[in-house]
């Protein structure tokens, strides 16, 4: 009890910015369930379908495959390869595989369908929380968290996590605009994200004390 309460006093702004993320997650949840984020969704889009082009879309359609299973994978399987330090590689295959277990988890729970007849690309499956979102800031975040953790050099780090995080939103972005996520699931994947991520990262940092 001693031990729980020492951590809750060293990690008060984590523990309660974890809990307002989880306090986002269900409201969202909630308004979805009962359809009252409908109109939210239906007044983005209709803004979003007014930029489409041909060259936009083609660029679009690279970045959202940036956060793909076959993309993703054949990335960590290189850096597996590559670096020496196979524990860092290690914990980047073993969070891929945990993101994308955890969203399919909450897809199967909210069972959200597709939006319909917007679509630029086929995709199946559910549609909440967004999977490309939420796998792809588990990915790139927790890359982010590497970076910030062991580069040293400042403009370097500012720069690959400037780029990185502009990644993740535009992989948001991506699925809204390629019409196979409405923005409630983008949100709803980077809530979801963000409190796996917490999870994950505190976890592999205790196994190493």
């Amino acid at each position: 009890m001693k031990n729980i309460i020492n951590y809750i006093k060293n990690n008060k702004k984590e523990i309660i910015l974890l809990g307002f993320t989880i306090l986002l997650f269900i409201i969202l949840s909630i308004l979805i369930i009962t359809k009252k984020a409908n109109h939210i969704d239906t007044l983005f889009f209709s803004h979003v379908i007014n930029i489409r082009t041909n060259n936009l879309t083609s660029f679009l359609e690279i970045i959202t495959n940036l956060a793909g299973a076959t993309f993703l994978l054949a990335i960590s399987t290189i850096l597996l390869i590559v670096i020496k330090k196979k524990q860092i590689p290690l914990y980047i295959l073993i969070n891929l595989i945990c993101a994308f277990l955890t969203n399919q988890t909450f897809k199967s729970i909210f069972t959200r369908t597709r939006p319909i007849g917007i679509n630029l690309i086929d995709e199946t499956g559910y549609s909440y929380p967004s999977g490309h979102s939420m796998i792809g800031l588990s990915f790139y975040g927790f890359i982010i968290y590497l970076i910030h953790k062991n580069i040293k050099n400042k403009l370097t780090k500012t720069i690959l996590i400037t780029s990185l995080i502009l990644t993740i939103l535009l992989i948001g972005f991506s699925r809204i605009y390629l019409g196979v996520h409405y923005l409630t699931d983008v949100i709803g994947g980077f809530l979801l994200s963000i409190i796996y991520l917490t999870i994950y990262i505190k976890i592999i940092n205790l196994e190493k004390k």
